[in-house]
């Protein structure tokens, strides 16, 4: 019954013609062909590309179902691609090492020329009234005012329109198996790193190595205990996910299931909009909180001071 089971597996696995031979085998040879028969699927069916091996053997030995994996790790969508990785440590160099470059002369755009359009108005405004009763549950559960949770999904994928052009699974499997500089070193080339400055890029790619794969873990668990294929889910460069733009972990921990249908889907507006409500309140917003409160929290959504007062210069206007 076990070979039963892994037959119709990799039967369906295999080309249509390919499985339709195996199939007339199995019904002419009978029991006795079964090793044959295996042996030509195998042939014929897609293996994991020998740079997942490390990462299937981890997430398998944290307790992940290892053909699962295989199989996961074995479709032609799912490709290698240290490319995030190194423009990762480009970012990180220039950080460290190079002096920052000045903003473009001029005068900066005002929130109404980036955010507050006509067109996006109207937009925002249509957001609102469709999932008024999401927000107006959300408000009431998790003391988030309406406003600010809009703002914050209209700055992440302008409400949903923007979610990511990447797949999100191999963006982070990526990271998470470029553990070998040697992989990502022609990303740094030009900037010719010091062995110091090599030292630190090395320990820099294996936390960030580290943290991709705990963010992988948690979106493969995400994915398969609700019902969603990973390979279809887009993300940001960084495998974030959904309307609101949560890093998987966070999913895992501060994802709520607004709209009461048995799964977490960011890319639902009710989900998103609870989800990230949640998370504001553990990050602290409370009622009467002050703008520096405020700006404080948001930070914590998302690290950088501008964003976090676009949000609320957004919030305020809407």
């Amino acid at each position: 019954m076990k070979f039963l089971a892994a037959f119709f597996f990799l039967l369906l696995a295999a080309p249509p013609s390919a499985a339709a031979e195996e199939w007339r085998a199995v019904a002419e040879n009978g029991v006795a062909g079964q090793d044959q028969v295996r042996e030509e699927l195998q042939a014929v069916t897609p293996s994991p590309d020998p740079a997942w091996a490390w990462l299937i053997e981890q997430l398998a030995a944290d307790g992940l179902d290892r053909k699962q994996l295989e199989a996961l790790f074995s479709r032609p969508e799912v490709r290698f691609d240290p490319a995030s990785m190194g423009k990762k440590l480009r970012t990180l160099y220039k950080t460290k090492y190079l002096p920052r470059t000045a903003p473009p002369a001029g005068p900066a755009k005002s929130i109404w020329e980036t955010w507050l359009t006509p067109e996006h108005r109207a937009e925002i405004a249509a957001f609102m009234k469709t999932n008024a009763k999401a927000l107006a549950e959300a408000e009431k559960r998790y003391g988030l005012p309406r406003q600010v949770v809009t703002a914050i999904l209209t700055v992440e994928t302008k409400l949903g329109k923007y979610c990511g052009e990447r797949p999100a699974l191999t963006v982070l499997a990526s990271m998470a198996a470029t553990r070998d500089y040697e992989v990502v070193a022609g990303y740094l080339e030009e900037f010719s790193p010091t062995a110091s400055q090599l030292d630190w890029l090395k320990m820099r790619q294996e936390q960030k190595a580290d943290w991709a794969y705990e963010e992988l873990k948690a979106f493969l668990e995400h994915s398969w205990a609700n019902r969603v294929d990973p390979v279809v889910v887009p993300g940001s460069i960084y495998g974030a996910i959904g309307l609101c733009q949560f890093m998987p972990t966070n999913v895992l921990k501060l994802g709520v299931d607004g709209d009461r249908d048995g799964k977490i889907d960011l890319f639902d507006p009710a989900d998103a909009i609870h989800s990230t409500a949640n998370y504001l309140k553990n990050a602290g917003w409370r009622k009467g909180l002050n703008h520096k409160g405020q700006i404080r929290v948001i930070m914590r959504y998302n690290h950088d001071i501008n964003y976090a007062g676009t949000v609320l210069a957004i919030a305020k206007r809407i």
